[in-house]
């Protein structure tokens, strides 16, 4: 698939509130942003994940778990499903098995494979959570592709560390409480439609002041 035919991802990790802090943050968005968003959580081994069909009944966008090789299409929320791990790759999301020992790190997991694989303008967000996973992942993302890194408000936030620890490492570009995510995503999204509709030539010929009196 080439470059221009993969839509802006925008990876979202929480942990502890995180379907709180999914919900508030998916319910304000628009449709037809022209994003494909993948929401990460730490789900407990073995545990079935009902945050697909939670966060259906809050959005028009078509919420849908993950499954191997799935494309990443516009307008879609992809949800990881437990036991796994996901990496991007040429557009297309895939599974991994979690490893049965160690810290689950399936946020930095995603961002380092989302850095790597280097889709123009890709988006990190750290959302609500406990302990530090997606901020070593923000960093990379953003020294290595130039993503675009968000935070949660920690005020706004049922668990502060994860958005905490990702500020402190001093790579987020924007810190909001989930609505205001939504409205930033939302601005993006409409200025990037307007410049594809505008010719970049017609912008500059209207901000161009005419020369009274005559070539210089």
């Amino acid at each position: 698939m080439r470059n221009a035919e993969i839509p802006r991802v925008v990876a979202i990790g929480a942990s502890a509130g995180g379907l709180e802090a999914f919900r508030r943050l998916i319910e304000n968005l628009p449709v037809d942003m022209g994003m494909a968003f993948v929401l990460l959580t730490q789900i407990l081994r073995g545990s079935t994940s009902l945050l697909t069909e939670s966060l259906a009944r809050a959005t028009k966008i078509l919420v849908t778990p993950v499954t191997d090789k799935m494309q990443l299409l516009a307008d879609h929320i992809y949800v990881i499903p437990p036991d796994k791990l996901m990496e991007v790759r040429e557009g297309s999301l895939h599974l991994v098995p979690r490893p049965l020992k160690g810290t689950n790190n399936a946020i930095d997991h995603l961002l380092f494979s989302l850095a790597a694989d280097r889709v123009s303008g890709s988006i990190g967000i750290i959302r609500s959570g406990e302990g530090s996973d997606g901020a070593e992942g923000i960093r990379i993302l953003k020294e290595q592709s130039g993503g675009i890194t968000m935070a949660q408000e920690p005020t706004s936030a049922a668990s502060k560390s994860m958005p905490i620890d990702a500020i402190q490492i001093d790579h987020v570009d924007h810190v909001f409480s989930p609505e205001g995510i939504a409205r930033k995503l939302a601005s993006m999204s409409w200025r990037e439609s307007n410049i594809r509709r505008t010719p970049l030539k017609g912008l500059w010929m209207r901000r161009t002041i005419p020369i009274r009196g005559g070539a210089l």
